[in-house]
């Protein structure tokens, strides 16, 4: 069983310290003090690999499962709709799957399969990720 102390444990876990501190009052991580501290300071009882998720993380990526990958690369909807693989909170120009980049996302909803990025697609194929088949319209 491995013990942090808070701030070992929020650069592991990564959240902020305030955030293991709240964890540890609401129960959701445990802690006790270390008997060797002068001053008794805490140690966070860490959770086994996968045991244990910030539940802003979670949300975030329950958000973000929700969320089609498939994006316009500009505002006039033209060209070719691109797959975003990661929609995170910094993310704010997008990089999609074929190197391609844009400074926005512009919702892809109704678009065809002829209108994706072939690159885009053999990548997602390939690495076996989510098409989202029932957004689409059949061209």
């Amino acid at each position: 069983m491995e013990k942090l102390t808070i701030q070992d444990a929020s650069r592991k876990l990564n959240i902020s310290q305030r955030d293991v501190r709240e964890y540890i009052r609401s129960g959701d991580l445990k802690a006790e003090r270390d008997p060797n501290s002068e001053h008794g300071r805490w140690l966070v009882i860490m959770p086994s690999e996968g045991e244990w998720q910030d539940k802003f993380k979670a949300y975030l990526d329950e958000l973000d499962a929700s969320i089609t990958r498939w994006w316009w690369a500009n505002e006039h909807r033209q060209g070719y709709v691109h797959y975003l693989e990661n929609t995170g909170i910094e993310n704010v120009e997008p990089n999609y799957l074929c190197g391609h980049r844009s400074e926005n996302l512009w919702s892809s909803a109704g678009h065809t399969i002829e209108q994706r990025c072939m690159e885009c697609l053999m990548q997602a194929t390939e690495k076996g990720l989510p098409l989202f088949e029932d957004e689409i319209k059949k061209g």
